[in-house]
């Protein structure tokens, strides 16, 4: 038997210190893995919002789509609007007002569908008449003698979309009617 390490003698007390030591470390880790948590929820939450507006503004586009194809086919809209000046009763009737201070009266647009039918979106628009165009913005409001189409009815049009607890959004787009001369 070997003998040269009889005379080490074991400490008789310990300190303590590498335990308050871990207990600190482990306090630490503990803070900043709550911090990485929280941050990657916020980050969750924020995408999914971000997610949200951009199926409500794809939403609104397709509405004012549909609403100018509304105008353009007198088939669905009940009346030639590149040609006719639409009155209180068109505005009740086929959502095409003649002054802007009029009632809105929303059309249904299409619904769309993500891939989630809890996504439905419903889409919404009217439109009002603004007047014949007797303004060209390039020339400060004077029609050059070079133009080649005759300046036609101006529309106004609001989409909106909607849906029960997601993001809502509401867009503007002007439409002109513009014809060739002959």
């Amino acid at each position: 038997m070997n003998r040269r390490h009889a005379n080490v003698t074991a400490p008789t007390r310990q300190g303590g210190m590498s335990l308050l030591v871990v207990l600190i470390l482990l306090v630490v880790m503990s803070v900043l893995g709550i911090a990485v948590l929280r941050s990657a929820a916020m980050q969750e939450r924020m995408s999914a919002n971000m997610y949200d507006r951009s199926l409500a503004t794809q939403a609104t586009e397709a509405a004012l789509a549909d609403a100018i194809a509304y105008l353009g086919d007198p088939a669905r809209s009940g009346g030639n609007w590149d040609r006719e000046v639409p009155d209180a009763t068109s505005c009740a009737a086929n959502s095409v007002c003649p002054t802007p201070t009029t009632q809105a009266v929303w059309r249904d647009g299409p619904t769309l569908m993500a891939t989630n039918p809890g996504l439905r979106t419903t889409t919404q628009y009217w439109i009002v008449y603004l007047g014949e165009n007797q303004s060209h913005m390039s020339t400060g409001g004077v029609v050059p003698a070079s133009e080649t189409s005759t300046l036609g009815p101006m529309y106004r049009i609001t989409a909106r979309s909607q849906a029960q607890g997601r993001a809502s959004v509401t867009l503007q787009s002007d439409v002109i009617y513009r014809f060739p001369t002959l």
